[in-house]
């Protein structure tokens, strides 16, 4: 987690439009909503850290970026671990903080706050959800769709999202059935799901996420060339299957990273 300083006492400088510690103001007098809303109370922490706290005032979004990785991957150790109450609980907990931080940036230049978040990835969800909810965000659910059904009309969706986005005509009707691939368009369609990951992302997650999504389609867009493929039969002996590659690599002085992101990128 971020590291805070603690609340500091008596009087000192002050920034411009601030009052000093030892005047009144609600900000250092108040104790924050008093309705028992959690999340209330925690932009409000946030808005006086940003406030008075001369470490965290100073921060940016590109300040954060590593804290927001650092803390995802703690709510992951957390969850490999099976420490899935309090341990899980506190480090969600961090993760929130990072997002809540980001978005009193946003509010503090007048893009979007935290509720903005909420309605965003809300309205998504409704949207992409169209087996639960109706356009307009009622309840209407199809008790007969399959995991299949609803996978194919989340890519579908998206897909017309991303091409209004962008512009694109011609977007298929909401009650079409997902098109089929074009069998002569392989390489765009790949190219395509590569460039649609987070460039930041772990090379063999994303290798990972590029396999499951073609996987939802009807055809198939992986590329067949290559070595034999080496099976295992779980995830330890996967385990130690790819860190025998990475071990090769290494001993030939080769990046196992570099060299799966370069072919990743190679395919877009």
């Amino acid at each position: 987690m971020i590291p805070s300083r603690g609340p500091q006492t008596g009087t000192g400088p002050t920034s411009a439009g601030q009052t000093s510690p030892d005047q009144t103001s609600p900000d250092q007098t108040g104790a924050g909503p008093a309705d028992g809303d959690q999340i209330a109370m925690l932009r409000w922490v946030i808005a006086r850290l940003r406030e008075h706290c001369p470490w965290t005032s100073q921060l940016t979004h590109g300040d954060l970026t590593e804290y927001l990785i650092e803390e995802a991957y703690e709510v992951l150790e957390e969850i490999e671990a099976g420490s899935l109450d309090e341990g899980l609980r506190k480090e969600m907990g961090d993760l929130l903080f990072q997002v809540a931080l980001h978005a009193q940036l946003a509010e503090e230049r007048g893009s979007f706050d935290l509720d903005g978040v909420a309605q965003a990835i809300t309205a998504k969800l409704v949207r992409r959800s169209p087996h639960v909810f109706t356009a307009d965000g009622g309840l209407s659910v199809d008790p007969h769709a399959t995991i299949e059904q609803v996978e194919a009309a989340w890519t579908r969706i998206k897909t017309e999202e991303k091409a209004a986005e962008n512009g694109t005509p011609g977007n298929p009707s909401p009650e079409s059935p997902t098109p089929a691939e074009p069998k002569d368009d392989d390489g765009t369609h790949l190219s395509g799901v590569v460039g649609s990951l987070p460039a930041h992302l772990p090379a063999l997650a994303k290798a990972a996420k590029v396999i499951d999504r073609l996987g939802r389609q009807r055809s198939e867009h992986l590329p067949n060339s290559g070595p034999a493929t080496l099976a295992a039969a779980d995830e330890e002996e996967l385990g130690e299957l790819l860190f025998a590659v990475v071990r090769t690599a290494r001993a030939a002085g080769q990046d196992p990273e570099r060299a799966l992101r370069s072919h990743l990128n190679r395919m877009t």
